[in-house]
């Protein structure tokens, strides 16, 4: 009754919305809230439509969900994607993460704010351009970054070519160019190979979208149209080697020739030197494979990234594509959950736990009510500053996650699966959603997975800006339509996960080498790593480092091979002073420890964590009491608020910390003792590594570089 009473009170209100508006609003509602766990995406259709989610849709969104008001209103108010009231003609979004403020992103922001005249919502002066902080973009080799109207991506920001950017924003034909823009795209990465001409590769990754690669692209197809030069060109994943973006490959007879970095302006004069007959120029690098960053590696799951079409299912299988499928359709599921156990695979989303292991766990259980039913859930919330593999493999190469999200289907009686992709990046969810259409409509996926006789669907769930959405149980909230708050263990997923149903669940990295795995065997994956650490990780290299980039290799090289040989020191040229492994709530190594073989155990007995893999690099100019900050900072910001040692102590680690940098003597010692005495409250007190890991970059930032807060020698603090 009392609903009934708040719906009726909203009713004159709800009426302000125009008859198109109400329309409009009633097929959304019609195609989303008959899906379970449908009012993200109808939010998401909302949001798109009008830009912002009005207050007056509330009661008739809550009404066709059978939610209340405020339940509808909390998940609104939770997600920093939605926005309850109008911004300007357009968005700009300025990362923030650690990666992009190595290489000054605060500055950036702070130069943004001058020249709009922003006011405290971030709103310009002529009410043209709204500003926010983003943190992470998933551009953290190509730092520092911004996103305009949530899909256009720039990337290597100055101060002079973000006014150069802002003035295009207020020019009066912008959005239209914006649209057509966006139809090129989506034509270019559907057009059919032509024969009888010269095969030339031009990425479609966010990366090289960044610095300018579609502008080379149509500068390709231009000149070389206007000389009789006949090319076809592919627009493929990225190589990983983002220093060099926008990286051309040209086909020739001994192999692909690489060119890079290429901007529109010097087509021409590749084209005068013979780019297409691979002829030698300044930006030459000679064949692709031979460059030493990528002749190092070792690429298992991201063999295929940057060699071919994404979208292309014939790309996909004449380079070893649906392999593990085929094998996994016709062995007896627990034989496909063996081979997965013993390759020794582990979750790279940062927990490490054996795949194997959750997926016998899911095999087994059984579903409970009317309708038996398992799920895979794919972790695609890769949120942490500094990496960025899951995006590159998202968008260089869909169908390969695809096909081990079927596999694990196969091997767990699995018929549903749900892919959870960060709203930050556009350019993987439009290619995921397109590569899982052309699979279904293959039969790869759908009711007959690969002729098993088996079925198994697939679609992308959008994520709306929250970090905490990356801890596999909040996940589930969110995909549920819920506010992604962590769920208390037990029950686990596994038991009672998505929708009350046992549910496999993995990050991307970890789903896309399962193919490999079932394609070329369990001893031979094995035959990689060392210890318990087996197999190849994506390394990425990010922030102030010269040659930022992606390296797979397998467990057991140093980071000291990693930032210098492959990164090549830092971008400004002065010393490495330190490197945060796993994230922003990963440790900051200590220097000592910079040649000590990266595994898990290894980084575990330490106090480090090798996590997703993502390094970031910062030179001697860095203040560590500042990036200690920012993670008390960013944990205040990002947390679900569910527990009180991270919602509260975050906030009380800004204020100890901001003592400890300006107190001297007396108060400063016992500030410092008690931010450690927080730390550990929040370590052993959080429900979630949200707040419990927070402590990580606090602590080793304090114990490795004590000049930093004032402190004499590292043995006045207390060790990790």
């Amino acid at each position: 009754m009392p609903h009934n009473t708040e719906a009726q009170a909203l009713q004159p209100a709800w009426q302000t919305l125009s008859a198109e508006q109400s329309e409009t609003l009633n097929h959304l509602l019609s195609g989303f809230a008959a899906e379970p766990g449908g009012l993200l995406p109808l939010l998401h259709a909302v949001q798109g439509a009008w830009g912002h989610i009005p207050r007056v849709a509330v009661p008739a969104i809550a009404e066709a969900f059978n939610l209340s008001r405020a339940e509808v209103h909390g998940v609104v108010s939770y997600y920093p994607h939605f926005r309850e009231q109008p911004g300007g003609q357009n968005l700009l979004q300025v990362c923030r993460a650690e990666a992009c403020q190595s290489r000054g992103a605060d500055a950036l922001f702070a130069h943004a704010q001058q020249a709009l005249g922003c006011g405290a919502h971030g709103m310009s002066a002529d009410g043209q351009v709204t500003l926010e902080s983003v943190y992470c973009l998933g551009l953290c080799a190509q730092s520092p970054a911004v996103m305009v109207n949530e899909h256009e991506v720039h990337g290597q920001m100055t101060a002079v070519s973000l006014d150069q950017l802002l003035e295009q924003l207020r020019s009066d034909d912008f959005k239209q160019k914006q649209a057509q823009t966006q139809i090129d795209k989506a034509q270019s990465a559907i057009d059919a190979v032509a024969n009888d001409s010269v095969r030339v590769y031009v990425p479609r990754d966010a990366a090289a979208l960044a610095v300018g690669a579609d502008a080379v692209a149509q500068a390709l197809q231009s000149e070389a149209a206007a000389r009789g030069q006949k090319i076809t060109l592919v627009r493929n994943g990225s190589r990983g080697l983002l220093w060099l973006e926008t990286l051309v490959e040209v086909e020739t007879a001994q192999g692909r020739m690489a060119y890079g970095p290429v901007t529109a302006a010097d087509v021409p004069a590749l084209l005068d030197a013979g780019l297409l007959q691979g002829q030698p120029h300044a930006l030459c690098h000679g064949l692709t494979e031979q460059i030493p960053y990528l002749a190092g590696q070792e690429r298992l799951t991201f063999a295929r990234v940057g060699v071919i079409d994404p979208l292309n299912l014939q790309d996909y299988e004449a380079h070893g594509g649906w392999q593990g499928l085929k094998a996994a359709a016709v062995m007896a599921p627990e034989a496909v959950v063996q081979q997965v156990l013993d390759s020794g695979l582990r979750g790279r989303g940062g927990a490490a736990f054996p795949a194997g292991i959750k997926w016998k766990t899911v095999a087994a259980a059984k579903s409970v009510g009317a309708r038996p039913q398992k799920y895979i859930a794919c972790n695609a919330d890769e949120g942490d500053s500094g990496t960025f593999a899951d995006r590159l493999l998202m968008e260089g190469d869909p169908f390969c996650l695809i096909e081990g999200m079927a596999i694990a289907a196969l091997a767990v009686g699995a018929t549903q699966g749900y892919i959870y992709v960060r709203s930050e990046y556009p350019h993987a969810i439009a290619t995921l959603k397109e590569a899982i259409a052309r699979a279904t409509a293959a039969g790869w996926l759908g009711r007959n997975v690969a002729g098993s006789g088996k079925a198994f669907s697939l679609q992308v769930r959008v994520g709306a800006g929250s970090y905490v959405c990356g801890e596999e149980t909040a996940m589930l909230e969110s995909i549920e339509g819920k506010r992604g708050i962590v769920r208390a263990k037990p029950p686990l997923p596994a038991i009672e996960g998505l929708f009350g149903k046992p549910t496999v669940i993995n990050n991307v990295i970890t789903l896309a080498t399962v193919p490999v795995i079932m394609a070329r065997g369990a001893a031979f994956y094995q035959g990689y790593g060392m210890g318990r650490s087996r197999g190849t990780l994506p390394f990425q290299l990010a922030g102030n480092i010269a040659r930022g980039g992606l390296v797979e290799k397998a467990f057991g090289l140093s980071l000291r091979e990693l930032v210098e040989d492959f990164g090549g020191g830092t971008a400004t040229g002065r010393p490495v002073k330190a490197i945060q492994v796993g994230g922003p709530l990963g440790s900051y190594v200590a220097p000592q420890d910079w040649d000590d073989a990266l595994d898990y155990e290894g980084y575990a007995a330490k106090g480090n964590v090798v996590g997703h893999g993502g390094l970031v690099v910062h030179d001697d100019s860095a203040n560590m009491a500042g990036l200690a900050r920012y993670a008390m900072e960013f944990c205040a910001v990002e947390s679900c608020g569910k527990c009180t040692p991270c919602r509260i102590g975050s906030t009380r680690g800004v204020e100890v910390i901001d003592r400890i940098t300006t107190n001297t003597g007396a108060a400063h010692a016992a500030n410092v003792a008690l931010l450690e005495s927080l730390c550990d409250t929040m370590e052993g007190g959080s429900l979630c590594a949200m707040g419990g890991m927070t402590p990580y970059p606090v602590r080793s930032a304090l114990r490795h570089y004590p000049q930093d807060f004032g402190i004499e020698s590292v043995q006045t603090v207390t060790p990790v």
